[in-house]
């Protein structure tokens, strides 16, 4: 009798092993289904992300204003201009530009996707394949533990380096001029045009001109000579708009003027078509170390002095290394080194910095720049060094 319970005992006890297997493996089953159910789902938060603020001028707006509104002290204009190395003159903001605001933002809400991704599913035996044997709680697996990471904040926004208007009327030094021909009359009787008006042109199909070719119209300064090693450097050309040809004879066409920058008149000059695109400047870009040295031989008014805010041409240009945003040094020149660069000695840069300068219009040997700052007044023929 004591065997028949004996054995009666040890088959419930091998019953409730069963069961207690069963339910360890079915728990385990609905597990890693959860598991593979999650790793095939993304998980979605919301993050805060801060952009640049950045105003955009309207009609009468002045730097004074809009430090007035976004940093509650119109004082601070200067580190307002000082943010926006474009601008050429602090009191002179066109509708249209992109005014970048010193330490404000935006904050954007953001939905930000994270994946998580779960161990390999563990094959699930049947329980008339394995032996039954006391469960081991060390021995059931658990869900891994995967760390949401961020993903990096967005780039920060593009700067344009100036404006369109600015770009055209501040003009560039070329070497030799290529001129394909001039605005020579017009139907109408002024001497003075501007966007939508009708000229004629002194090139045709002689010159191979077509029906909806564009040329650039410019005209000529004056010839620029080195201050320093009185050679001539080039012509100095202002840009003045763009015509589009409409009508095409053997030695003259008539064209409309479709974009203006300054005053047109009969006389001004033709040359290939020029993109007027405003180069952007990326802050996030890594700058590139340069050694480049050379001189301020002219500024736009013609003037022997220059301060922050004027737009000067200096003698190193696409063909050194110089492009569009590039930052120099403005360092003191003496009599005495003036005089050995003539002779064509060795010149040892002095470490005397009245102001800075960036370039806005590179050309092949030679760039047209804008003061940033001045300490003290910039004569023409002081010294410029790339900054590190």
């Amino acid at each position: 009798m004591k065997r028949k319970y004996g054995i009666q005992n040890a088959e419930c006890r091998m019953q409730n092993r069963r069961i207690v297997t069963s339910l360890f493996w079915l728990l385990a089953s609905g597990f890693w289904l959860l598991a593979d159910t999650v790793s095939a789902q993304e998980l979605s938060r919301k993050e805060i992300v801060k952009t640049p603020k950045v105003h955009i001028v309207k009609e009468k707006d002045t730097l004074w204003d809009i430090s007035k509104k976004y940093l509650n002290n119109p004082f601070k204009w200067e580190e307002v201009w000082n943010k926006n190395k474009f601008i050429a003159n602090p009191h002179r903001i066109y509708p249209g530009d992109n005014i970048v605001i010193p330490e404000a933002f935006d904050e954007t809400e953001v939905e930000k996707e994270v994946s998580v991704t779960a161990e390999p599913q563990i094959p699930v035996q049947s329980v008339e394949e394995k032996e039954v044997k006391e469960i081991d709680e060390d021995r059931i697996p658990s869900l891994p533990l995967v760390a949401l990471q961020p993903p990096p904040p967005p780039p920060p926004q593009k700067i344009p380096l100036t404006t369109v208007k600015v770009l055209a009327s501040t003009g560039y030094i070329i070497q030799k001029e290529s001129e394909k021909g001039i605005i020579f009359d017009s139907p109408e009787t002024r001497t003075i045009f501007g966007i939508g008006d009708t000229v004629y042109v002194n090139i045709g199909g002689k010159e191979g001109v077509k029906v909806g070719d564009k040329f650039t119209i410019y005209k000529s300064l004056r010839s620029v000579t080195h201050p320093i090693t009185a050679k001539n450097i080039g012509t100095l050309i202002e840009i003045l708009g763009e015509l589009e040809v409409t009508e095409v004879r053997e030695d003259s066409s008539t064209a409309n003027i479709i974009e203006s920058f300054a005053t047109i008149e009969i006389g001004n000059k033709l040359k290939e078509r020029e993109d007027m695109t405003v180069p952007m400047i990326d802050p996030a870009a890594k700058i590139e170390p340069k050694d480049i040295k050379g001189y301020i031989i002219d500024a736009k008014d013609q003037r022997d002095t220059a301060a922050a805010g004027d737009i000067v041409y200096i003698d190193v240009g696409i063909d050194t290394g110089v492009s569009a945003g590039d930052r120099f040094a403005i360092l003191k020149s003496e009599g005495k080194i003036e005089k050995e660069a003539k002779k064509g000695e060795k010149i040892k840069v002095p470490k005397v910095v009245i102001g800075n300068l960036q370039v806005i219009k590179p050309k092949e040997k030679a760039s047209t720049a804008i003061i940033s700052q001045s300490r003290k007044e910039i004569t023409i023929g002081e010294m410029i060094e790339y900054q590190k």
